[in-house]
């Protein structure tokens, strides 16, 4: 039938173009298949790998669930146990000497780490007594512990403890074999009540869930304040008259028995704060004879 308007030559034009056609819209396909989702996660931003939360520490929106925990006394520290050098004290400096400092002073505190090239001014060489900024006594070294060297690469070591800080205070002076002295007049005074501590007594912990289960266990909502409708008694009409939330005046009442003493307490209870404790303004318009009514009935009702 299509040969009547075109010839041979038009037809084959005809049916190449269209198997081009074709061939360019399977290519698009496998292209939009295969390639576009690669190139789409290949740009995808790198998000770190979900953590689950660690227990028992804390920074975390889950309310941590410690063990209980009996209260302890914490004794006091006198000065003089990390003022005066001993083995322990050294020990313990070199401890954190080891885990802290090597990189910048060297193993020996030389001044020499593997840090130490890239510093200027270089790290102090603790063996020899030249050039200290702060000074090499020990009050000195526990100084520069806590505020650093400005200028230089030497930071504060303030997270450190007191006792921490002291005994690598003294075994940075054991580097040296040179005499330390005693430094500056009053400043091992000022170090030994810096170091004072008064003895302590830590208090009881517990769960968060073991609180919460006795908060519930220990707490009892006071019964609404509410009288019968048909109850035409004085002190039950004033009652109903000012009462506009009584579950919360209830409450408001329960957690003060200053009110139970006379006429005038309760008063001096309730209308300071109508009406966000459930009592209306309208309480401020009654009369004395009004509140002894009220009053009368409250006791009565606190006492079902």
């Amino acid at each position: 039938m299509i040969e009547k308007y075109v010839n041979a030559e038009e037809l084959r034009r005809l049916l190449s173009t269209l198997v081009v056609l074709l061939a360019a819209l399977a290519i698009g396909g496998l292209f939009a298949i295969i390639v576009v989702p690669g190139l789409r996660n290949a740009n995808r931003p790198n998000f770190p790998t979900p953590m689950d939360a660690i227990v028992s520490e804390p920074g975390w929106l889950d309310p941590t669930e410690f063990p209980p925990e009996r209260g302890r006394v914490i004794p006091a520290v006198d000065p003089k146990t990390l003022i005066e050098s001993s083995p322990k004290l050294v020990a313990r400096g070199k401890e954190l000497f080891e885990a802290d400092c090597v990189q910048c002073h060297g193993t020996r505190g030389e001044g020499n780490g593997p840090g130490a090239t890239t510093m200027n001014p270089r790290p102090r060489n603790f063996t020899r007594p030249d050039n200290w900024k702060n000074g090499y006594d020990l009050a000195a070294i526990y100084r520069t512990l806590n505020v650093g060297v400005p200028d230089t690469s030497m930071t504060s070591f303030s997270y450190l403890s007191r006792d921490s800080r002291m005994a690598l205070a003294h075994f940075v002076q054991s580097l040296g074999a040179f005499p330390h002295g005693t430094g500056i007049p009053g400043a091992m005074e000022a170090l030994s009540k810096e170091l004072a501590r008064p003895g302590e007594k830590t208090s009881n912990k517990i769960p968060v869930s073991m609180a919460m289960a006795k908060v519930e266990q220990e707490f009892t909502a006071a019964r609404p304040l509410a009288v019968a409708i048909d109850d035409r008694r004085p002190g039950a009409e004033v009652l109903r008259r000012i009462v506009k939330d009584p579950g919360r005046a209830s409450q408001v009442l329960a957690g003060s028995k200053k009110w139970h003493e006379g006429p005038v307490q309760l008063a001096a209870s309730i209308l300071p704060g109508v009406p966000g404790n459930g009592f209306s303004v309208s309480a401020a318009t009654l009369s004395d004879e009004e509140w002894k009514q009220l009053h009368a009935e409250l006791l009565g009702l606190a006492g079902r």
